[in-house]
């Protein structure tokens, strides 16, 4: 009986260059940025309109040397760190007892589905009568931007956990707040994550607001300076560290769904 040796196969090595998924995302903020200081060196643009990539860097290099950017970005951090855990806190807890229990819904969602849709700017001349003009009434407002998204998207996420699992749980004697933490809220943890990061990007929105208050520091203040003035590089300086804000905020929300959620396979894209 002869032997038949068969042919060794080789892995087919893709010839595509493969680079790094952070340099593959940052290749189209780079080519916008890169046309518009082309479209604004040539005039296309005009600067009383717009100010050019390379004066906006001008303006941060100068406030950055005066520390007035410093001083506000660290203000402004803190009052939304401040804020941002209380409503968070808060809409995670109601929306745990209303998600579980109806007794809880039929407490607290009315109310809560009738708050979400006041707009914060009516709300401030109410914060400032009630709380004054501290920073009570600036991290209130930062407080009811973010627990509502996180109420409502920990709310959907418990009622669409799976009934069988919550059964097969009660059956080997989880009950209670066991339940309701170990089963419930894990299997919303997909839908909770969701919500925090809706909640962090409505914080910053409403920071902006919320500086409006009496604030003797901050980027809102930066930005309602820079209007006033009709600076539009220091107003844009502004608006970039807000944009680069919410992104550290919104990877901080990845990291967490990377290490939450190991246990799911989702659809990651073709």
């Amino acid at each position: 009986m002869a032997l038949v040796v068969l042919p060794t196969t080789r892995p087919v090595r893709s010839s595509r260059l493969t680079l790094p998924r952070w340099t593959r995302r940052a290749i189209a903020p780079t080519a916008l940025v890169a046309l518009w200081q082309v479209f604004s060196s040539t005039g296309w643009i005009p600067a009383r309109k717009l100010a050019s990539p390379w004066a906006i860097v001008q303006q941060f290099r100068y406030l950055s040397g005066t520390g007035e950017l410093q001083s506000a970005l660290s203000a402004s951090i803190v009052r939304v760190l401040l804020g941002a855990s209380i409503g968070v806190t808060v809409g995670l807890v109601l929306g745990v007892i209303s998600g579980r229990w109806r007794v809880g819904e039929e407490t607290f969602d009315a109310i809560i589905q009738m708050l979400r849709t006041l707009p914060f700017l009516a709300l401030v001349p109410l914060f400032i009568i009630w709380f004054g003009i501290g920073q009570t009434p600036k991290l209130t407002l930062i407080a009811y931007a973010t627990a509502l998204p996180v109420y409502l998207n920990t709310f959907a996420g418990i009622r669409n956990v799976d009934t069988r699992l919550v059964e097969m749980a009660t059956s080997f004697g989880v009950t209670g707040w066991r339940l309701a933490v170990q089963v419930v809220l894990f299997g919303a943890m997909p839908s909770i994550l969701v919500g925090l990061r809706l909640a962090l990007g409505y914080a910053w929105l409403s920071l902006v607001i919320a500086e409006t208050i009496n604030a003797n520091n901050g980027l809102g203040l930066l930005l309602t300076n820079a209007q006033n003035n009709f600076d539009i590089p220091e107003l844009l300086v502004g608006l970039v560290c807000y944009a680069f804000l919410g992104l550290a905020t919104d990877l901080l929300v990845r990291f967490l769904e990377r290490r939450l959620l190991k246990w799911r396979q989702g659809f990651a894209g073709i």
